[in-house]
C-alpha cells in the first residue's frame, strides 16, 4: 500500500485552549480532577466512529481518516501518561518532544485497523485515567517544561490533551 499524501502540519500553538477554550470544537476548560472521567468518556465516543464503514477513508486527500485521527489521539494519551508519570517523579522535568505528524508517518497510521486502534485507545485511555485519578490536590501544580520553554503543570497538561481528544472527535463528527 502506497502512503497517501501527507496531511499538512498544523503549526498553531494550541496552548491558548488551556485558559480560553476552543471556539472551533466547543471545548471549555474543566477542573483537572475530572480528567479521568473525561478520558473515559471521550474514549467511549470513539467506538461508533471507528465502527463506521468509512472509518479508514480520508474525506479528502489532505485530511486524516477517522482511524488516523484515532491513532493520533491514542498516541497523545500515551504522551499524557508518560509526561504525568515523569512530572510526578522528577522535579520540573524537561518534557520530551512529540511530533504528531512525524509519528503518523513513522507508524503508518493510514494502514491501521480500526478495531485494533479502538482497543488500543480504550486500554490507553483507561490506564491513563487511572493514573490521573491518583493525582493528589497539591500535585496538580507540579511543573514540566516543553522544549520551546512552555511550562505545563499536570493540571494544564490535562487540559491541553483533553482538548486534543475532544477536538479530534469534533473533526470526525464523533
Amino acid at each position: 500500500m502506497m502512503p497517501p499524501p501527507e496531511v499538512p502540519g498544523d503549526d498553531r500553538d494550541w496552548t491558548f485552549v488551556i485558559d480560553q477554550g476552543c471556539t472551533e470544537c466547543g471545548f471549555q476548560p474543566f477542573a483537572p480532577n475530572l480528567m479521568g472521567d473525561r478520558l473515559r468518556s471521550a474514549a467511549a465516543r470513539w467506538r461508533p466512529v471507528l465502527q463506521r464503514v468509512d472509518a479508514t477513508q480520508r474525506p479528502s486527500e489532505p485530511v486524516w481518516s477517522p482511524v488516523e485521527y484515532a491513532c493520533h489521539v491514542r498516541d497523545m494519551i500515551t504522551v499524557l501518561q508518560q509526561r504525568v508519570e515523569t512530572m510526578l517523579h522528577q522535579h520540573n522535568p524537561d518534557l520530551a518532544d512529540f511530533d504528531g505528524d512525524a509519528e503518523a508517518v513513522r507508524r503508518e497510521y493510514w494502514k491501521a485497523d480500526s478495531q485494533t486502534v479502538l482497543g488500543e485507545l480504550m486500554l490507553k485511555a483507561q490506564s491513563t485515567a487511572d493514573l490521573v485519578d491518583t493525582v493528589e490536590r497539591e500535585q496538580w501544580e507540579l511543573p514540566g517544561r516543553r522544549s520551546d520553554g512552555f511550562e505545563f503543570t499536570i493540571a494544564t497538561l490535562c487540559l491541553y490533551i483533553g482538548h486534543e481528544m475532544e477536538h479530534h472527535l469534533h473533526d470526525v463528527k464523533g
